[in-house]
């Protein structure tokens, strides 16, 4: 099966099956792996947060912000 099929026969499940298997796959991440990753994005969190503090001008309201997201069709 190619890589290119796999996500469509992916999403085809049901949404249940789909959690089941994200849960699946994450769990089969190694442990110092995750951990690092969650220690990057608080790093990123508090780089963001320092940042606006310094400058409240940077922050966007929550319209500004879904403004400025390009929204792509759901696939269900």
């Amino acid at each position: 099966m190619s890589t290119m099929v796999v996500p469509d026969t992916l999403f085809s499940l049901p949404v249940a099956e789909r959690i089941a298997l994200a849960d699946r796959l994450y769990a089969s991440v190694p442990e110092d792996w995750q951990r690092s990753a969650d220690e990057a994005w608080l790093a990123e969190a508090e780089r963001r947060s320092a940042e606006m503090d310094a400058d409240p001008g940077l922050e966007l309201s929550h319209e500004d912000f879904l403004a400025g997201l390009e929204i792509h069709p759901r696939r269900a």
